[in-house]
């Protein structure tokens, strides 16, 4: 029982000290700031400067979260959110539209994605005649399709 103890307490710190991450070089203070409010409870989280000025950061939430990623400008605007999402959070008409465009194929990955106000659900279709990406708006309407 003491090991068992010893065990859940060393989880517990190890958790605790993931969760108060140091503030990553480079980035504003403005940014971050951006980032904790929108997104208070971020476990894991890894910030990446893009090319075009812009950070990326991926992160969890909550003890099993699903992967996220927000893009976050250097002024603090949260660009873009995406959130990796189960087959069955996909809206009705989302997958009434994969039900009958394509029907052999079995979704493999989806991501509800939050793009300035905008939300679509990106899914990866898996069939033995090839893999396909496509992007939906919450109506089920195909906005983007590209094989994979």
């Amino acid at each position: 029982m003491k090991k068992l103890i010893i065990g859940f307490a060393a989880i517990l710190l190890t958790s605790l000290s993931v969760a108060a991450q140091p503030a990553p070089r480079g980035v504003p203070a403005v940014a971050l700031n951006a980032f904790q409010q929108q997104f208070p409870n971020a476990r894991q989280v890894e910030w990446e400067r893009r090319r075009d000025g812009t950070f990326e950061v991926e992160f969890n939430i909550g003890w099993m979260g699903r992967d996220q990623k927000a893009l976050i400008s250097p002024d603090g605007n949260v660009i873009k959110h995406e959130e990796d999402i189960s087959s069955s959070s996909l809206p009705e008409a989302v997958k009434k539209q994969i039900r009958s465009e394509f029907a052999g194929y079995r979704i493999d990955d989806a991501k509800k994605v939050n793009e300035a106000g905008q939300v679509s659900y990106v899914v990866d279709l898996e069939s033995r005649s090839g893999d396909v990406k496509v992007q939906f708006d919450a109506q089920g309407k195909i906005l983007k399709e590209r094989l994979d």
